[in-house]
């Protein structure tokens, strides 16, 4: 068979990608229920630091990493300036730089359109887009990183021009909502006996030393029960 011959016709290659699209969008929906909300309360504690709407939903769609958007503003709340803010946010953005150098063989084009394709790069597209073998299917990451983003950004215009108070964070739950968002992360992984019960036992130990007030050693414990066991499952 030659190449010529082994190469999918145009409509071919258009019916894979739009399967593909639709799986990724797909898979997206029920992390971007949970983005969603968690978008409104960063927009109100963004409302609460004195951003306006524009700046706050610019910040959501240029920054798109919430975790870093709430150490920026928190930073800013609580009286430090604009450099602190940035160096906070910065450093819990340092993990991408590993999650980049993985799914960087599956951007395509040059730097200005991987930067690009980059931006929409976060835990759960990342996850969507990965395979078993270590690979990445980059229309799988465009499209569910597309149903984030505006999951991301219209959550935070709600959230900063809607009636929310901070209170209401507390009221309607959506502090809860970023470890809803890496169970669904993880929940998928959780097939054999062996993980579940790491699972469960890492979980117990860190619902446990939360409790007792001490939840950044809760943190630690966790990992090390999840490192131990896959060193043992070797």
């Amino acid at each position: 068979m030659t190449g010529t011959e082994s190469e999918p016709t145009p409509p071919a290659a258009r019916d894979a990608w739009r399967a593909a699209w639709a799986v990724g969008a797909k898979a997206a929906v029920p992390f971007t229920v949970a983005i969603f909300a968690f978008g409104i309360s960063f927009g109100v504690l963004a409302k609460g630091a004195g951003f306006s709407a524009l700046a706050a939903t610019s910040m959501s769609g240029l920054v798109f990493v919430g975790s870093s958007q709430f150490a920026a503003v928190s930073v800013i709340v609580n009286g430090g300036g604009w450099a602190a803010a940035a160096v906070a946010g910065t450093l819990l953005n340092l993990r991408y730089l590993v999650m980049g150098f993985a799914i960087l063989p599956a951007l395509r084009g040059g730097r200005a359109r991987r930067a690009v394709e980059s931006q929409l790069v976060i835990e759960e597209s990342w996850a969507i887009a990965s395979d078993a073998d270590g690979r990445f299917d980059r229309v799988r990451l465009l499209s569910s990183g597309v149903v984030l983003w505006l999951g991301w950004v219209l959550g935070t215009l709600l959230g900063a021009i809607g009636p929310f108070k901070a209170v209401d964070i507390l009221n309607y739950g959506l502090d809860a909502v970023s470890p809803v968002l890496f169970f669904l992360l993880l929940a998928p992984h959780l097939g054999g006996s062996r993980k579940r019960s790491a699972a469960a036992t890492a979980a117990g130990c860190a619902a446990l030393l939360t409790a007792i007030a001490v939840p950044d050693t809760a943190i630690a414990v966790a990992c090390l029960i999840a490192v131990v066991w896959t060193w043992r499952a070797r």
